[in-house]
């Protein structure tokens, strides 16, 4: 089987726009998904766990975390609509996030090691100034303000944030966001040996979210998705540059059904076989950008209808090419 240059030129264009729109739709998918009131909480990664407690379960910090070997992880627990929330982050991923000016350097710091072993009531203020002095019945030692815009208020609500092991038991709802999966599949497992139940995160489709799309930059993205009429396009242009070839074709007894079918054999292969590198590059693009949020099933969807869509345009090109050959006077595109 026989590929000319303007097939690969043509099956490269389709390649292009699927990348293309893998972006755009990511994109967008992305943008609403983040809009949505209880997308990644405290703004958490991609692989966080909301864990709810069974009514009636009481669950101390020591039944779940061992402070000597779960590191690598980051926990939150509050109960529904409480302005405390509880923080076990060893890793200090959110240390002086967002931090209010007018503390003294030297005078602050985060959660540590030994407040975890000791249940110090340490904690962080979320105001909108910054104070020097705040006890409260979870609090003793301030050890800083954070603005209102801070992760750690990701739904306007959170007054303190408290060191969770000084607590007297979890909340009812565990956030969980982790770099070490083998700690928290084992904190994972204790939290459902303790009657906690895991949710599922909110998530929008990728059909949905092209009709939830707002705002400037998402009407671009999804307005981008034009560029399939460029290929449609290009395939009329490439099959109009080489009507004289068909009209050969046609005048020595091609059909329609046959030219097409052949042609169209050649356009699918490439095609099936160029979506392998988009795969490839969305699969490296879900484990190294955080907006990219397409699950397999969507991304697997989306590249066949993009076989489908832009196989149906290849044909409609060469149909309207063959009907203008066709009712053209016999051998007018033969002799030219």
């Amino acid at each position: 089987m026989k590929f000319s240059t303007r097939q690969l030129l043509i099956n490269l264009i389709s390649i292009l726009i699927a990348l293309s729109a893998v972006m755009m739709l990511s994109y967008v998918q992305a943008s609403v998904i983040n809009r949505a009131p209880n997308a990644f909480p405290f703004n958490m990664g991609l692989n966080y766990v909301i864990m709810k407690r069974y009514p009636g379960q009481r669950v101390s910090f020591d039944d779940i975390v061992d402070v000597d070997e779960d590191t690598g992880v980051l926990i939150i627990s509050r109960d529904e609509n409480s302005e405390t929330i509880g923080v076990y982050d060893p890793n200090m991923t959110k240390a002086f996030e967002n931090t209010i000016p007018g503390r003294l350097m030297g005078m602050t710091r985060y959660f540590s090691y030994d407040d975890y072993v000791n249940k110090t009531k340490a904690g962080i203020l979320v105001t909108y100034a910054p104070r020097q002095e705040y006890t409260s019945d979870n609090i003793s030692e301030l050890l800083y303000c954070t603005d209102l815009r801070s992760s750690f208020n990701y739904d306007r609500q959170v007054k303190e944030v408290v060191n969770l092991a000084s607590l007297d038991t979890l909340g009812e709802y565990v956030y969980l966001d982790y770099g070490d999966e083998e700690v928290a599949n084992r904190i994972i497992k204790r939290l459902r040996d303790s009657g906690y139940r895991r949710q599922t995160p909110e998530y929008v489709g990728l059909l949905k979210s092209l009709f939830s799309a707002k705002g400037f930059y998402d009407g671009i993205m999804t307005g981008g998705l034009l560029i399939y009429v460029f290929f449609g396009l290009a395939a009329f242009w490439h099959f109009y540059n080489d009507r004289k070839t068909i009209s050969i074709h046609f005048l020595h007894g091609g059909t329609l059904k046959k030219m097409a079918g052949n042609l169209g054999v050649k356009f699918i292969l490439l095609n099936l076989l160029g979506m392998i590198p988009v795969l490839l590059f969305s699969f490296f693009q879900q484990r190294t950008i955080f907006f990219f949020m397409m699950t397999d099933f969507s991304l697997m969807t989306f590249l066949a209808v993009h076989v489908l869509l832009t196989s149906l345009m290849y044909f409609l090109a060469f149909y309207f090419v063959f009907v203008m050959v066709r009712t053209s006077r016999r051998g007018d595109y033969y002799v030219r």
